[in-house]
């Protein structure tokens, strides 16, 4: 199974893409999300000599997003959704801008998305990239949404057993502490 990092990494290399060199895009030279001038910082942290980032490995590509951030998020300490909309916020936008919606939306990821979407609208290349953007953040509220479904705990039953082992009832709970007392004819379920 996926660790939550590795599911959001794929979804935002899927929208990330391959090389680029768009004229327009103020990071430059960009492969897989990662702008030159990352990748050249990326590899001298490493003692490394400058390349294309046309070259990039993909154990860089793991390495950069996760020390730089993943982590500097706290991505990985947040409910897998809101992990989820952190993460790709900070590839997209940066890790101070990510961290800035999180702490005005106060942790809501839908409210980061509607910040994240008002932010970029506003931006002169959205004519370049907008379809692009809007597309990603559709996705990233479908994606997010899903985790969020499967975060939810499911129902909590006390289920009934007679002396012979078969199922004579459910009774569905709420409470972390329930009493059960059970008599000859009847069985209490109430909060502890």
């Amino acid at each position: 199974m996926p660790t939550p990092f590795r599911r959001a990494l794929a979804f935002t290399l899927a929208y990330e893409g391959g090389f680029s060199d768009h004229p327009g895009d103020p990071g430059g030279a960009t492969n897989l999300g990662v702008t030159q001038g990352t990748y050249d910082a990326w590899r001298a942290s490493h003692a490394l000599p400058k390349r294309s980032v046309r070259l990039i490995e993909q154990s860089e590509v793991e390495g950069i997003y996760h020390r730089w951030y993943w982590l500097p998020t706290g991505a990985g300490e947040l409910r897998e959704p809101v992990g989820l909309v952190v993460f790709d916020a900070a590839v997209n936008s940066g890790v101070n801008r990510a961290l800035a919606w999180y702490a005005l939306a106060g942790g809501d990821w839908r409210e980061m998305l509607a910040l994240r979407l008002e932010f970029m609208t506003d931006l002169t290349i959205w004519g370049s990239f907008g379809r692009g953007w809007a597309r990603r953040i559709s996705a990233l509220l479908s994606t997010a949404s899903a985790l969020e479904a499967e975060d939810e705990p499911a129902e909590r039953l006390v289920v009934l057993m007679n002396g012979s082992g078969e199922q004579v009832g459910v009774v569905p709970y709420t409470h972390d502490d329930v009493l059960v007392r059970v008599t000859r004819s009847r069985v209490f379920v109430r909060p502890d």
